[in-house]
Order: structure tokens, then sequence, then C-alpha cells
């Protein structure tokens, strides 16, 4: 049977945990959109959250050099090929009620081999927040599993969603890669 999913729980130390909410604290998060076949849109009953993008540059090299490196180890191990990550990376805010409650695929139609792998990096203690909890189908779980700077990776194919948040805050890197069209 095909790998679910492959965890790094020490993806991030907690002092990287901490530089990359520093980099988060200086940018304006924007509420996260949801593609609809045609364009990005807010949908706040489907997805509702705050983001925001980086790009590869000299602030964040670090992080995708990181990001590349468990990639390509989740490549061997889910059996394909992937280019280092050549999207911007996504930081993601989710407070009390936020959630991506629809079921969803990260590479869709529009995306299938460019997205082959995604990962999500917890960025928050387990006691910081209640809830926001990653499942992935087939290989469902309602408790958190991974620790603050843990990384989950799984095919984008994978059809996955994240519940809302009870209490407190959620933050989480979320990143894909896979070959460049």
């Amino acid at each position: 049977m095909a790998l679910p999913f492959l965890d790094f729980p020490e993806a991030f130390d907690a002092s990287e945990c901490e530089a990359i909410l520093a980099l988060a604290a200086r940018e304006t998060l924007e509420p996260a959109t949801v593609w609809n076949g045609a364009a990005n849109h807010v949908d706040a009953r489907t997805r509702q959250a705050e983001r925001c993008y980086w790009p590869r540059d000299w602030e964040t090299d670090w992080i995708y050099q990181r990001l590349d490196t468990l990639f390509a180890e989740a490549a061997v191990r889910f059996e394909t090929e992937v280019d280092p990550v050549f999207e911007d990376i996504q930081f993601v805010r989710y407070c009390a009620g936020a959630h991506f409650q629809t079921w969803h695929s990260d590479a869709g139609v529009d995306r299938y081999e460019e997205r082959r792998i995604s990962v999500s990096v917890e960025l928050s203690d387990a006691d910081d927040y209640e809830g926001g909890v990653l499942e992935i189908a087939p290989a469902m779980g309602l408790v958190r599993t991974l620790p603050r700077g843990g990384g989950r990776l799984f095919r984008s194919r994978m059809i996955h969603r994240v519940t809302p948040v009870t209490r407190g805050i959620r933050h989480a890197l979320v990143a894909w890669t896979g070959k460049r069209g």
C-alpha cells in the first residue's frame, strides 16, 4: 500500500518556528482564497483563514532549502520526481472559527503535474489551539500527532481539509512542489 503521508517531526526547530513567525508579523495577512476552476476568490464558507505568500529571496531562502530537502526525501519515499520548490510558500493563520472545511486536492486539474507533494508545517505549540486538524483522506485522524516544527508531507492529489479551530490560533507553513510545466 502506498504511504498516505510522511511525517518529519523535527522539520524545523523552535527557534526556526519563531523566525518564521517573526517574518509573518511584518506582513499584512489577507483573507485566504479558494480556486473555483476559473479564478481565486474569497469564500468563507469553504475556507476561512488569513495568509501571505513568500517568494524565494535572501530572507526566505533558508526555509526553501529546508523544504527542498524534505520534498526530495519524500519524493524517494513516494516514488516520484520533484523539482526544488518553485511556487511561493504560504504562511497561514487560523484564528478561532477558521478552517478549510471543504475536502480538496492541492493538485486539481490545473496543477496536476506541477504539484505532486504538499507539506503543512506546524508553527504553533499543540496547547496554543484546539481543532484545526489537518485531515487527509483516507488516513484521517482527529488528534494532532506532530509537535511544533513538525512537517506532514502528502501527495498533492490526496483530498484533505482543516477542521475549524475551536480555541486559540494555529499557524502553519504550507508549500507544494512537483515538476515544472
